[in-house]
Parts: structure tokens; sequence; C-alpha cells
């Protein structure tokens, strides 16, 4: 499910960048400007308002000063705007009112005036783009310079919390790539990560700063509008995991209602039917469908299981980012200022959870690799550093399961090789058993040099050893047992306390005669290592 709905979300994020460069370039504000000065910056916003209809109207009259090298700053969001100076107009906002992008975007106005304007009335004439649009209030005036710092000076905090955040995604990406690299645990830190990192280009947007540096950008616009829509799904991919409810269809659902609402939205923007902007309300559907199912998984975690862990964690980050958020409204609400709570209360969940789920990873890794050397210690043989018997038989279980493609129950052509070591209980019993450890670990190295690179080799008993590779020729079977002849005698020549000598036997899988399996092939290569072991054993009597 994960691979799907994530092939989905970046599929519509291309289409949606790409649709937005090509509108970024396709459409442009009609701005109509008499003046542009950039010197200096205080600001007013002494307006009185009326509203006829769907158009609003502020009115001042100007000031008696020396109004030359002075601006208004006026910031409207999916506005038209014109503008008048003692009846005439001399600034306007907005393009064609039939085009397939209806927005005007964000837009900061900036309106120069000269020193013929001082005692003037100026009137501003704001028409919102959707029904539902109202324009803000608030006026800048004085010089360029000054409203330019009391602007970003006031967004700055909120741009840079953004920033940690979209950096903060960046690291815990990485982090998922390189370091934990693969399994569930790498999907939940990257699906983070993600998300982390659409909330902080999100949260940028949301800022303002943007749109004073690329004023009416429509690029911002649908970036935007896609952040919003497409992070709420690497979200549910990343929290489903911290239920036991986790493999629930009710995630996946979420997800795919998610992916058929920006389907709609984006295919509604591109026929030119309606703005992403008309169309949000659908996304924000999603959000309350997206808040009743965690609340509902939430409180289901509480009842059926133990309340701990990324549950706890998370339920109470969530609840500083409500918090906060709220408290952000209240006070623009009735002081009129905007203090970024609601960013801080994102950059706590982000850093909590980014911290949490990292040291989550880190603690599960260690068990892992614990558990890889368990298994190890069970399944290798200290002394020689070959496998064990354990590890022989599950390997031949392992080959001889049904083909899980086709479910066919057909063992693969096998060899199984059973090695017994000459003389090991006489170098014992006369030499001790250091010098007979050292006949095994030499008598080890050999088998690995040669059955290791195509099969596998195991050592299965004190002086056995046994070995399995897949049947091709017999002529490839002689070349391996000579081989190992060249090196057993190269060693004995080279003098040992007892002659070097390996028994060996052989045998090939055969349909219809091993009714056991390899297990069976097995034990007929036992009984042919028998009869060498005797021929050697007669050999070195004489008799």
């Amino acid at each position: 499910m994960e691979k799907r709905v994530t092939g989905i979300y970046v599929a519509v994020l291309i289409i949606g960048i790409a649709y937005a460069v090509f509108a970024a370039f396709s459409f442009h504000n009609n701005v109509d400007i008499r003046m542009v000065n950039k010197e200096f910056a205080i600001w007013d916003d002494q307006m009185e308002m009326r509203q006829e209809g769907d158009v609003y109207y502020y009115s001042r009259v100007l000031p008696l000063e020396n109004t030359n090298e002075k601006v208004i700053v006026y910031n409207t969001a999916h506005m038209y705007l014109e503008v008048f100076i003692d009846g005439n107009r001399v600034y306007a906002l907005g393009g064609e009112r039939d085009r397939a992008v209806k927005t005007t975007g964000h837009y900061w106005n900036v309106i120069s005036l000269t020193e013929n304007d001082a005692g003037k009335e100026i009137i501003f004439q704001v028409t919102p783009v959707y029904r539902d649009g109202k324009p803000s209030g608030n006026f800048y005036y004085g010089t360029y310079r000054e409203i330019e710092y009391k602007i970003l000076a006031g967004r700055l905090v909120r741009l840079v919390l953004s920033g940690i955040i979209a950096l903060a995604g960046i690291v815990m990406l990485l982090y998922g790539l390189l370091v934990v690299k693969k399994g569930q645990d790498a999907e939940v830190i990257i699906q983070f990560a993600i998300f982390a990192m659409m909330l902080g280009v999100w949260s940028a947007n949301e800022s303002e700063i943007p749109d004073w540096i690329f004023p009416g950008s429509m690029i911002i616009v649908f970036v935007t509008h896609l952040m919003l829509m497409t992070m709420l799904i690497p979200f549910l991919l990343f929290l489903r995991h911290m239920y036991h409810k986790g493999e629930s269809k009710l995630w996946s659902f979420c997800c795919y209602i998610n992916c058929g609402v920006i389907g709609t939205r984006l295919i509604l923007q591109i026929m030119g039917i309606y703005d992403l902007r008309e169309t949000l309300f659908l996304t924000h559907i999603c959000i309350l469908l997206f808040v009743a199912v965690i609340v509902g998984m939430t409180i289901h975690e509480i009842v059926m299981n133990e309340f701990t862990g990324l549950v706890k964690i998370n339920s109470i980050c969530v609840t500083v980012i409500l918090v906060s958020t709220v408290l952000e409204l209240v006070l623009y609400r009735f002081s009129n200022k905007r203090i970024p709570l609601g960013s801080i209360g994102f950059f706590f969940y982000i850093v909590v959870m980014g911290v949490a789920n990292v040291r989550r990873s880190r603690e599960l890794m260690e068990q892992a690799r614990e558990s890889a050397l368990y298994r190890k210690l069970a399944f290798t043989d200290e002394l020689t550093g070959l496998s064990n018997r354990t590890a022989f038989r599950e390997d031949l279980e392992k080959r001889m399961a049904p083909d899980k493609s086709t479910g066919e129950e057909r063992i693969l052509p096998t060899v199984v090789y059973m090695f017994d070591l000459n003389d090991l209980k006489k170098c014992n019993d006369t030499y001790g058993h250091d010098y007979g450890d050292q006949y095994i670990k030499m008598a080890a190295d050999t088998l690995k040099k040669i059955f290791v690179e195509e099969g596998k080799c195991y050592r299965i008993g004190g002086d056995e050893f046994c070995a399995w590779t897949p049947y091709t020729f017999q002529d490839e079977i002689n070349e391996k047992l000579q081989l190992l002849q060249q090196h057993i005698q190269e060693l004995d020549n080279k003098g040992f306390v007892v002659p070097v000598s390996v028994s060996v036997g052989y045998a090939v899988y055969q349909e219809g005669v091993d009714d056991g399996g390899l297990y069976s092939t097995m034990k007929r290569a036992d009984v042919m290592m028998y009869e060498r072991k005797q021929e050697y054993k007669r050999r070195k009597s004489g008799t």
C-alpha cells in the first residue's frame, strides 16, 4: 500500500509543480503603476472602509506634509485592486478576469506618491477574486525602506522556524537513506522526513516573506496548495506505524481518499473550472476526516493496549500544536499582532517526534545487530568459522522448499559431499587436542577454498564436514575432488604430526530415488564416504 500511495503523491507533486511553472510563465498580473520609488518607509493604517456589493472601498485624505518619496504598501490575497488619487487611477492589479487561473496570488502593492498628492483623497477599490474572500484592512504608509524592515522583521521568526523544520526533514531523510537504509524503520523515518520538508516549505510560504520577494508569483500559490494537499499522506503513512492497528484498511482508505481529492483539485484547476483556492474546502474535509481517524485510533489504543511510547508522545505534541495555533489566532483577533505560536508548535512537534523516531530506530538497529550476532553464533562453528549442523539442516530445507512464484515442489539439481578427516583420533590421543584443532582448521580452510564460492560448506561433527553445490556436469564434480586431493597433498607434503588425509563421498540428488529429498542424498554420500574411509584404513594396514 505504501509504495502505491507514495508513487501517486510523488506523481501528483511533479504534475502540480510543472503546472505551477507553466502558470507562472503563462499568466501574468497586469500591474499598472504610476511610479515605483523604493527609498524609505514608515506605516499608517488609518483608512475608512465602506462596502458596495462585492466591492470594498478604503479611503482617506493624504497628509498635508510633503508626500514626495512616500509610499503606501497594501497586501492583497486573491484580490483585484484599483487605486485612485483625486479621482485619477494611479494603480491597478489584476489580469484578464476570464483567464484559466483566476487568482492574482498574494501581492504586496506599492503605491508611490509625489509632492502633488499631499492633501488629496486616495481610494483603494478592492474586489475579491472569490466570493468568500474578504480584504485585509491593514495599510503601511511612509518610506519604502522602513516598511520593508517592518514587514520582514515581523515575519522573520516564522520564516526561520520554517527553514529549521525543512532542514530537519532533510537531515532525517539522509539519516533514513544512508544510516537506516532499508526495512520498516527506514520507511518510517523517510515518511516523517518528507512530511517535515513539506511542512517547512508550506510554513515558509505562509510567512508571506516569499510574497514580498516574488509578488504575485503563481509558483508560490500552487506550491503552497500542493504542500498542504500532499503532506497529509506521508504524515498518515508515518503515523500508522505507531498503532497496533497500523495495518487497518482505514489508514489506506484515508490515503486513497486524499489522493482522489488531490487529483480532483488539480484537474479542476488545469481545466480552468475551479481554482485551487475554490476547492480548498475538500482538503479541509480530508483533514477533519484524518483527525477523526487519528482520534479514534488513539482511543482504541488506550482502551485495547497500554498507552505508552510514541503514541503518547505524538498525542502530547499534537495537543501543543492545537493549543499554540488557537492562541495565535486569539491573540491576532484581539491585538491584531501575529505571534508565530503555531509555527513554534509545529517546530516543537518536528523536533520532539524526530528525536523520538531516531532514538527508536537506533534502538531497533541495535537489537537487530544483537539478533544477527546471536544468530551467527547459533549457526556458526566457533573453531573453523564454517556453518554448523543446524545451519546445514536449515539451508537444505530452504533448497527443498517449493518455488514461491510457481508453488512447484521441485528440488533443484544438487550435489551433496561428505568429508571425514583420517587419523584425527590418533592426532588427539597422541599429540593432544591443540594439534587436533589445528588439523581441523587446516582442513576447513581447504574446503572453503573449493566449495564456498559456488555452494556452502559446514562442519557437522568433530571430524565430519559436508558441502553442497548446484549440479551441472559430472566433470565439474571430478574437478572439485581432484582439486581437493591436490590441496590435501600439498598440506601433507609440508609435514604434520600425522598424515593429512580426507575421505570423501558424494551423491547427486535423483528424483524418484531420494524419497527423503536431499537428506536421502546426504545418506548416499555418507555411505560412499564411509566406504572410502574403510579403503584408507585397509591400505594403511596393508590388508
